[in-house]
């Protein structure tokens, strides 16, 4: 009797210990759940604050009454709201392709594009986060006559937030824009170039991952990059950080065109 009642404590033990553990995992899966949800909000506050600010400032100044504007400033204004109100309505699926990975989210559409009035359109829109005495600058290797078809609001959401980056941690020389495409393999390279201090060695590997361990998150720049290739890979492309280039950082995003 002695011996089956120690068995039987023996096996509630062995089973209370083992839903123990299932809960201990849950609390772990939903504080690592609560503290990436934390680094992602806060991530997407930052990112939306700006073109929100600047949508409301353009609006203000069209309905200035007392401030004459030409056509070519009007349409000039209008453009930059487009562009603004499009970052931010695609940022948004930035929500969908955090929870589900790299599927859900944003419907892919074609659109026919400029690659080169795509890398000037971003850098009109951050001209104003550049750091004093920082040169913003565009370098044309792509004919402007090529027109190139893919998902124009995710190649110009990945891109203006490498742009955006390149602005937050560049103190001084300058941040080079462009783009190149290569008819033989219809595969278009945007280079986002600067002369900040680079990205850490302890860091290098990490870049590009994605992150399902919050403490492995080094900084809210790691899941702009993360989610940056997520996105990229959605559309056919993916980023590369140049680690030869020594006197900053260069970020190529290479995208496959039609």
């Amino acid at each position: 009797m002695m011996l089956v009642l120690v068995v039987v404590l023996v096996i509630v033990c062995m089973v209370l210990l083992l839903r123990l553990k299932q809960q201990q995992a849950r609390v772990s899966a939903l504080y690592k759940s609560d503290k990436m949800k934390s680094h992602f909000i806060r991530a997407m506050v930052y990112e939306i604050r700006d073109p929100l600010m600047s949508v409301i400032e353009l609006a203000e100044t069209m309905g200035n009454q007392g401030l004459f504007l030409s056509k070519g400033e009007k349409k000039h204004l209008a453009d930059q709201i487009n562009f603004h109100t499009s970052l931010m309505a695609t940022l948004l699926d930035e929500v969908q392709v955090y929870s589900t990975g790299s599927k859900g989210g944003h419907q892919l559409e074609d659109e026919r594009f400029s690659p080169n009035r795509l890398c000037e359109r971003c850098i009109d829109a951050n001209l104003h986060k550049v750091q004093k005495g920082v040169k913003l600058m565009f370098r044309q290797e792509t004919g402007q006559g090529v027109f190139v078809s893919s998902d124009r609001h995710l190649v110009e959401l990945i891109l203006n937030k490498l742009v955006v980056l390149a602005c937050r941690f560049t103190k001084k020389g300058e941040i080079t824009v462009g783009c190149s495409f290569d008819e033989a393999t219809r595969r278009l390279t945007f280079v986002v170039q600067d002369t900040g201090d680079g990205i850490p060695e302890e860091r290098q590997d990490a870049m590009f991952k994605w992150y399902n361990n919050p403490d492995d998150i080094y900084d809210d720049t790691e899941i702009d990059l993360s989610i940056s290739q997520q996105i990229a890979s959605k559309i056919g492309g993916y980023l590369h950080w140049d680690e030869t280039y020594k006197n900053g950082t260069r970020i190529e995003f290479i995208l496959p065109v039609r």
